[in-house]
């Protein structure tokens, strides 16, 4: 009897051991992405030159041939994060030796993995840029922290490249005398051009344009979660650094001067909230909807969905 004991303790910790294995394997252990190129060698000495041969060699290799659609996918994601960073060397966003220090990590973050909620506080506590009122500076300091969060370090490649490129494309408004559109999805809606100067704005109609697109495709493939959730925590950051809101958390809601906000619609309080459906919400949700304009994307039903989900 002894014995048995002993082999079937012996077994969970071997099968223990096998699943934190496989839960902590790398991107850069999954992928393979300097097996099947010989780039290596030049990623510390020139990252212009490293990611000039990742897509010279990467498409071209024998290895990559033969390996599944999935596996391709998860390649082409990460080829593409590359040539962010190389475009955001080329634009000034990044230093070189800060975009190989990023590069570094994101490769060695873990392939994927699964995301708790979390309590919204020490989401918040991972980011200084909830401080910076400037878009420029909120937008530069967010394109430096985003990757901290744990919704993009355990988020598939495809999820991490939908990231960066979210971030990239709202770091182009900080460009001298840029000009980004936003082109509505919707038929009815027309779509707006905008400089540094309306970088908030932008920000919030391009969020809230990606969230509501996201959120009819969680049913097919519930990880747009995880991107829809990064969406709401830049939302939240963003909603702080302009002063929207002097304080987010869960248990506490204030506006910037200690009075409910008027909607721009000039709705009342209760009347916003109202109409957004806010008193069916948890008490934590209606207070935050109680200093949110009426036509503020935090009423969105994506938005809802996305913070629900993510904190508590």
């Amino acid at each position: 009897m002894r014995k048995i004991i002993v082999f079937f303790i012996s077994s969970v910790l071997v099968l223990n051991s096998f699943t934190t294995t496989a839960l902590a394997s790398s991107i850069l252990n999954k992928t393979k992405i300097h097996e099947i190129t010989n780039c290596e060698s030049v990623l510390n000495s020139s990252f212009e030159a490293y990611i000039e041969c990742l897509n010279d060699q990467v498409f071209t290799s024998k290895h990559f041939s033969k390996l599944s659609k999935n596996k391709k996918n998860d390649i082409q994601s990460l080829l593409a994060i590359a040539n962010i960073l190389s475009e955001n060397i080329e634009d000034e966003f990044l230093s070189k030796p800060k975009a190989v220090n990023i590069w570094n990590k994101i490769i060695n973050y873990p392939y994927k993995g699964k995301i708790k909620k979390q309590k919204l506080q020490k989401v918040l506590e991972q980011t200084t840029c909830q401080n910076k009122k400037e878009f420029e500076s909120f937008i530069k300091c967010f394109s430096q922290e985003f990757r901290n969060f744990e919704v993009y370090q355990k988020s598939d490649l495809l999820n991490k490249r939908r990231m960066e490129t979210i971030v990239s494309n709202a770091l182009f408004l900080t460009k001298p005398e840029s000009k980004v559109y936003a082109e509505a999805k919707n038929a009815h809606e027309k779509g707006k051009t905008y400089g540094p100067s309306g970088g908030f704005n932008y920000f919030f109609t391009y969020m809230n344009l990606l969230g509501t697109d996201y959120y009819k495709k969680v049913k097919s493939n519930v990880e747009w979660k995880k991107v829809i959730t990064f969406i709401v925590i830049a939302i939240i950051v963003a909603v702080l650094a302009k002063g929207l809101l002097k304080s987010f958390s869960k248990g506490s809601y204030s506006s910037p001067s200690g009075a409910s906000a008027s909607s721009s619609s000039g709705l009342t309080t209760q009347q916003a909230a109202s109409s957004a459906g806010v008193k069916s919400q948890p008490l934590f949700m209606r207070n935050m909807f109680k200093y949110a304009p009426s036509n503020s994307v935090l009423h969105k039903g994506w938005f809802k969905y996305g913070f629900t989900k993510g904190f508590w």
